[in-house]
Order: structure tokens, then C-alpha cells, then sequence
């Protein structure tokens, strides 16, 4: 084996060469030999799997945490009233917010995870631009809403909705792609959880109730701003977004964009119709939907990570492969979270309200079962039907969610308060989750009959014998004698 042999093949396998001895000593003495000091391959990817998965957990247990850090000083301080301000205010919000945020996370998660850092930054800052142009008019008539139907604290209701909805312009769902979960920790979560917390300290002291809201709004506003400068956005590329392009990316985002809307109308918006129908039922249900959304966000970081390990593989066969797996553990994982879930909301919910709200236990084992379906869900369509490429299917599934939800969350409301509210929120989210069990049944199917079809109809190989014709297969007759 010559030098230039043994160069190619050390530096295959990612081990720093010693500097080449004279080709005149012995092929032993000639030998490098790996540093001691340079870890094994499998050693890295081990730390570097653990690094990930660190970062993982600790954006969604971040997410979930820092609103606890404001809640009990809220309620301790100014009460139930401006809880539900505070409550409703994050809801419409939310729902402005994912209408502005136009289904970049749902379409552009597994298509970062394949591209270059110069296409992911122009990619962000056309998401940037696209939101602001729907955000604007759709997140200020969320404020003025939230005004009106907040009489108590109108102006903390509305710039808690301002801060909602503007906090879906971040570039969490890039660093979700690319398997970067520690800038989304610096970028969005780790800011908004500080400032939460300072808002909490102003408040116990004495402080204002509109401290927690501006806290939320500042958080907001520096999230995408804190993303565009770690991706490297330039001016020119938020400036080069003709009109037309513009809404050519709107129609290609239809159909994540309608998953958003219908989704938000018993997800973000299920407090305002719970109100709708008895406002004796806001208490209890927000605060079920609240520990709800926390637990949701904490199972977002095994989804996460199945999102880029889904997106990074190439062959579209093998991505669907481990998008099937991956709904498997999702389903494993929300079974576990579910019956977590049944048992410890109601402590929960006496120690991050204060005391202010206690949890029948047939409303911790409806939100358990909730908890379970949406688990499941999140895999089955955001990763696999994803994969599948019908995003479309995505958004039926959220469509038949609130056709069913809406009525059922009212009608809920109005005859059996928040247990009623919350029986209304399950049937929603089981019929999304077996519409897309059923969507992804069909195009698996489809898929399989396809690959079969291609595989009959390709000549034989080389040296294949290949079909016979029928009478070179019959036997022959017996020779006349």
C-alpha cells in the first residue's frame, strides 16, 4: 500500500495523519497511528445526539416554563379578571398570529433542512416579508378585538394579542429544520423566558399589570429581528421580493395556510367561543387549555427533532419510510404524556393559578385524552403527510377539526361549562387525527401500487432470462416413434 493509499484512507475515516516517514522504512514503521487525543467517530456522533437532544428539550420546557414564571404573580396580584384579559388576548392573538405566519413552519421545516445557508437566509427573509404583509391588517384587528371584549384591562388584552401574534415571525422553525435547536433557544425562547421573568418580579412588587404585556410584545418584536442576524439576512434580500413573486409564494402556502386558519378556529380560538357560550366556562376551560398548550409545547421537542431527521434524507422512498416510523413513537410518546397528564393537572392547576381554579377529574381525563390525540397528530401531519407531499390533506383534516369543533365547543359550553367546553376540544382533534390516518393510508397505498406497477414494467437486466413465451413454458410433445 503506498503513502498516498494510506493518506486516502486515514483521512476517510476522519483521523489527523502524523507527518509521512521516508519511504524507505519498513511498511510497519511506515503505519500511521490514530492520535490518542482524537476521539472515534461514533463517540462524536454520540455528543453531538445528545447535544441535539438537549437543545430539543430545552426550547419547548423553556416555552412552557416561562409563562408559569407570570401566571401566579398575575392572579395573586390582580385576580381572575385579569387572567381571562390576559387569557383572551393570547387567543386572539394566536389566531391572528397563525394566519400571518402562513404555514412557513409546517412547508418549511423539511425544506430548510436541505438547503445551503445562503437559500435558508433568503428563504427566512421571504417568510418575513410575506407575514408582514398578511400580519399587519389581520394582528391589529386582533388588538382592536381584544379591546372590545376585554373591558377590565383593554389595554393589556390588546397588546398581549399585538405580542402573540407578532411572536409567530421568528425563525424557530428554520433552526427546527436544520437540527439547530440551541439558536432557537437564544434566539426566541431564552429572551422571552427573562423578560417574562422580570415582568413577574414588577408585578409582585406592586407593579403594573401591563408590565407582563409589554414584556410579551418586546420578546416578540426581538425574536425574527435576533433570527435574521444569526441566519445572515442582507437588506437586499427582504428588498428583491417583487409583488408578483409575493403572491405566487401565498398560492404555493394555500394549503398550509388553510391548516393554520382552520386549526386556529377551535385551537387559539376556543376560549372566545367557549366564552360565547357561557362565560361561567372561561375560567376553567382557558385555564385546561393553557396547561394543555405548555404540555403540547414540551411534546413539540421529540416532534422537532422528528421533523429534521425526517427532512434530511433525500430519497423520498427512505423519507417516507421514517415518516411512518416516526408517527409509531409519536403515538408511543402521547400515550405517555397523555396519562401523565390525567394525573397531574389537577396540582398543577392549583399551583400555577394560585388556588383560583380546581380541575374536576373528568376534565383531566378529557384533556389527557386530548393531549394523547394531538401527539399523535403532530407526526401523523406535519411529518408524515408532509413527507407525502400532500400538504392539502393537512389542511382537510384541520378543516373537518373545525367544522366538528366549533358547534361542539359552543354547544359544550352552553350546557355543560368548561367538562362540556373540553369534550367539544377532543371530539375536535380525534376527527383530525383519523382523517389523517386515512389520508395517509390512501396515499401509502397509492405509493405502493405505483412502485409496483414500475417495477413490472421495466425490461429485465442483463443477463436476466426474462418471461418466457407461454409455449416455450408448455412441454413438449412426445416424439413420434
Amino acid at each position: 500500500m503506498t503513502e498516498m493509499q494510506y493518506a486516502l484512507y486515514w483521512t476517510f475515516h476522519g483521523v489527523p495523519l502524523k507527518p509521512a516517514l521516508p519511504p524507505s522504512l519498513p511498511l510497519l514503521e511506515r503505519t500511521t497511528v490514530p492520535s490518542p487525543s482524537s476521539p472515534p467517530r461514533a463517540a462524536r456522533r454520540f455528543r453531538r445526539a445528545v447535544s441535539v437532544l438537549a437543545g430539543y428539550l430545552a426550547v419547548p420546557l423553556l416555552a412552557a416554563v416561562s409563562p408559569l414564571l407570570a401566571l401566579p404573580a398575575i392572579t395573586a396580584t390582580y385576580g381572575d379578571a385579569a387572567w381571562a384579559a390576559i387569557a383572551l388576548g393570547q387567543s386572539l392573538g394566536a389566531t391572528a398570529g397563525v394566519v400571518a405566519e402562513l404555514g412557513w413552519g409546517m412547508s418549511g421545516t423539511q425544506r430548510v433542512a436541505r438547503q445551503a445557508p445562503r437559500n435558508r437566509a433568503r428563504l427566512f427573509a421571504l417568510s418575513l416579508v410575506t407575514k408582514a404583509m398578511v400580519g399587519v391588517p389581520v394582528i391589529g384587528a386582533a388588538a382592536v378585538a381584544a379591546a372590545l371584549l376585554a373591558p377590565a384591562h383593554p389595554l393589556e388584552a390588546s397588546l398581549v394579542a399585538c405580542g402573540a401574534g407578532i411572536g409567530m415571525f421568528a425563525g424557530g422553525w428554520v433552526f427546527i429544520g436544520t437540527m439547530r435547536p440551541r439558536l432557537f433557544l437564544v434566539t426566541e425562547v431564552l429572551p422571552r423566558a427573562v423578560l417574562v421573568a422580570a415582568s413577574a418580579v414588577v408585578i409582585t412588587a406592586g407593579g403594573p399589570l401591563i408590565a407582563y404585556a409589554a414584556a410579551l410584545l418586546l420578546a416578540a418584536l426581538s425574536a425574527p429581528v435576533a433570527g435574521a442576524v444569526v441566519l445572515g439576512v442582507r437588506a437586499a434580500d427582504l428588498g428583491r421580493v417583487s409583488p408578483r413573486r409575493l403572491l405566487r409564494v401565498l398560492r404555493f402556502q394555500l394549503a398550509a395556510l388553510s391548516t393554520n386558519v382552520f386549526s386556529s378556529l377551535y385551537i387559539s380560538l376556543g376560549v372566545t367561543v367557549a366564552t360565547l357560550g357561557s362565560p361561567h366556562s372561561t375560567l376553567l376551560y382557558a385555564s385546561m387549555d393553557r396547561l394543555l398548550r405548555m404540555t403540547q409545547q414540551v411534546m413539540a421537542a421529540p416532534n422537532s427533532l422528528l421533523k429534521g431527521w425526517v427532512g434530511r434524507v433525500v430519497d423520498p422512498a427512505a423519507r417516507v419510510e421514517r415518516a411512518v416510523g416516526a408517527v409509531r413513537l409519536a403515538a408511543g410518546g402521547g400515550l405517555l404524556a397523555g396519562t401523565t397528564f390525567a394525573l397531574g393537572s389537577p396540582v398543577a392547576a392549583r399551583l400555577i393559578f394560585s388556588g383560583t381554579v380546581e380541575v374536576p377529574p373528568a376534565a383531566a381525563v378529557l384533556g389527557g385524552l386530548s393531549i394523547a390525540v394531538i401527539c399523535t397528530s403532530m407526526a401523523s401531519g406535519f411529518v408524515l403527510l408532509v413527507a407525502l407531499g400532500r400538504m392539502d390533506e393537512v389542511a382537510r383534516s384541520a378543516a373537518a377539526g373545525a367544522v366538528v369543533g366549533i358547534p361542539l365547543i359552543l354547544v359544550g359550553s352552553a350546557t355543560g361549562g368548561g367538562v362540556g367546553a373540553l369534550s367539544g376540544q377532543l371530539a375536535a382533534e380525534s376527527v383530525v387525527l383519523a382523517y389523517q390516518l386515512a389520508a395517509a393510508g390512501r396515499a401509502l397505498r397509492r405509493r405502493r401500487a405505483a412502485a409496483l406497477r414500475g417495477a413490472a414494467s421495466q425490461p429485465p437486466g442483463p443477463g436476466h432470462p426474462g418471461p418466457r413465451h407461454p409455449a416455450a413454458s408448455a412441454p413438449s410433445p412426445p416424439a413420434a416413434v
